[in-house]
């Protein structure tokens, strides 16, 4: 049951305005943050002449000037303006290769606090102005799509909060920059944050009366509006169905089908892609005294992040408990 006013969102307004169309892409990279809200204001410049641009989308501008939400002249990455200590996220399953700390929050110096991670395709993604102590990882750390690897910030050569997001690929002996939009390397097109979803629909919309000591079972569906497939096995992507408010509280109402007294269930059948439908079902066993009670639940993906409660609706189950049958 979701008791907010936000019992589903329209995906068009979740998605980055990267471009037009929202099919799948072929590559499996997703935007490197938590937040949907979070807007691009300068992508790469594919062109490394001086003075002569090439954006993601083709267009080409023979000037030195900024051109904003498209490029500026060399510019090797990608910026998305956020808020100080944001959430920054791996774009892929890989390894971190390096790493810098030192500067303060806006010290200039190329890059500034920086992360760099290896993925298996060959490719490496870098995160660059992160805050002063904003590094959370470590060298030879494996990292896995959509975990919380820094936090934004305005270290290095940085006229404002931001993270400078870069994909590099060696050419010879050479790294060098590639456009991840205009190579279309996300999971879906325009690009998506790896975790996110609304509520759909369940088996009661109302309030769950359950009789003291007995089971019933209850079924709740989310739409994927991220870009992450959900599994229910122990693989990576693997989504489940989890307490909150606090997160991962035992909960009174665990039944036997539980996999444990934090844990609902995972989703019901996989893979889930970005817009599919996923079905959790799970049991509440009605074992405290004859009341009224709520369960607060929400997704979390393979413990490494958890989803905006908020944005799912602030999933919870209204529950009595009574003496007598329903």
């Amino acid at each position: 049951m979701m008791r907010s006013a936000v019992r589903a969102l329209a995906g068009a307004g979740l998605l980055l305005l990267l471009g037009a169309g929202s099919a799948l892409a072929a590559d499996d990279y997703t935007l490197p943050f938590s937040n949907p809200d979070v807007q691009l204001s300068y992508g790469i410049d594919r062109d490394p002449t001086r003075c002569r641009q090439l954006d993601w989308t083709g267009q080409v501008w023979n000037d030195c000037a900024s051109h904003p939400g498209r490029a500026y002249d060399n510019h090797t990455g990608i910026d998305y303006p956020m808020g100080l200590q944001s959430a920054v996220v791996a774009a892929r399953d890989g390894t971190v290769v390096g790493l810098f700390e030192g500067y303060g929050t806006e010290e200039f110096g190329s890059a500034g606090n920086y992360v760099r991670v290896r993925h298996a395709d060959g490719r490496d993604s870098l995160y660059y102005h992160l805050a002063q102590g904003g590094v959370l990882v470590g060298i030879n750390q494996k990292v896995y799509a959509g975990q919380q690897i820094a936090r934004s910030g305005c270290s290095g050569i940085c006229y404002g909060a931001h993270l400078h997001f870069e994909l590099d690929r060696l050419v010879g002996s050479v790294w060098q920059p590639s456009d991840p939009m205009a190579e279309r390397r996300w999971t879906t097109w325009p690009g998506r944050v790896p975790y996110l979803a609304s509520v759909v629909r369940e088996s009661n919309s109302g309030t769950e009366v359950i009789r003291r000591y007995q089971t019933v079972t209850h079924w709740v569906e989310f739409r994927n509006l991220g870009g992450r497939a959900w599994r229910p096995d122990i693989s990576l992507g693997r989504l489940l169905l989890v307490t909150y408010d606090p997160p991962l509280h035992a909960s009174a109402f665990a039944a036997a089908d539980w996999p444990s007294s934090t844990v609902a269930t995972p989703v019901d059948a996989g893979p889930i892609g970005p817009n599919g439908i996923g079905r959790y079902t799970f049991g509440l066993r009605g074992g405290p005294p004859p009341g009224t009670y709520r369960e607060s639940f929400n997704l979390l993906a393979n413990s490494v992040a958890w989803f905006d409660h908020g944005r799912i609706g602030n999933y919870y189950v209204p529950i009595v408990i009574s003496n007598f049958s329903p």
